[in-house]
């Protein structure tokens, strides 16, 4: 809960008083504010236990900001939450087997590169989200699985599982 004793949350607290006191002496426009404080602590309080995030900053999360991450590792893990993630896959070095990465984003955004020659089996799982996969295909409810052109299912490649809740993720092999 180290959020809520951040400067972040604190200070978008007195914006929005400031913005009531506004609203409420200019236009007459009532906002009920601790309602809407106390509904999105629930929100974010719940959306951490679900997702078992703290909403700091660790490697591997990006919360309530922008990354870009260019990997080299064929295995590995990357949670979008409140924000936007661009993540390279394009220069993966395969180990012998299945190599598996995972990327999950809620209520964010996510671009997700891969190399074409790459083999490569991405599995996709979405509610109330857009996802646009490789050959053109889009998803906003279910599952679905891409294979690049390169997958073999008896030699090494890369298995890419992407889950997406109330956010976008576009999956492109260029």
């Amino acid at each position: 809960m180290s959020f809520v004793f951040s400067g972040l949350f604190w200070g978008a607290i007195v914006v929005l008083i400031g913005l009531t006191i506004i609203l409420n002496g200019v236009l007459g426009i009532r906002i009920p504010i601790i309602r809407i404080v106390f509904g999105l602590l629930l929100i974010y309080w719940g959306i951490s236990l679900l997702l078992g995030l703290s909403f700091r900053r660790t490697s591997g999360t990006t919360a309530f900001s922008d990354s870009r991450l260019e990997s080299t590792e064929a295995s590995g893990k990357q949670d979008v939450v409140f924000g936007r993630s661009t993540i390279d896959l394009t220069g993966v070095q395969l180990k012998p087997g299945v190599n598996r990465y995972e990327v999950n984003t809620v209520f964010g955004a996510s671009v997700i590169r891969l190399n074409p020659a790459t083999p490569a089996k991405v599995v996709v799982s979405s509610a109330f989200a857009g996802v646009r996969l490789p050959d053109g295909n889009t998803l906003a409810f279910g599952d679905n699985t891409w294979l690049s052109p390169a997958f073999k299912p008896d030699s090494a490649y890369l298995y890419l599982k992407v889950g997406v809740v109330f956010g976008g993720v576009e999956i492109t092999a260029r």
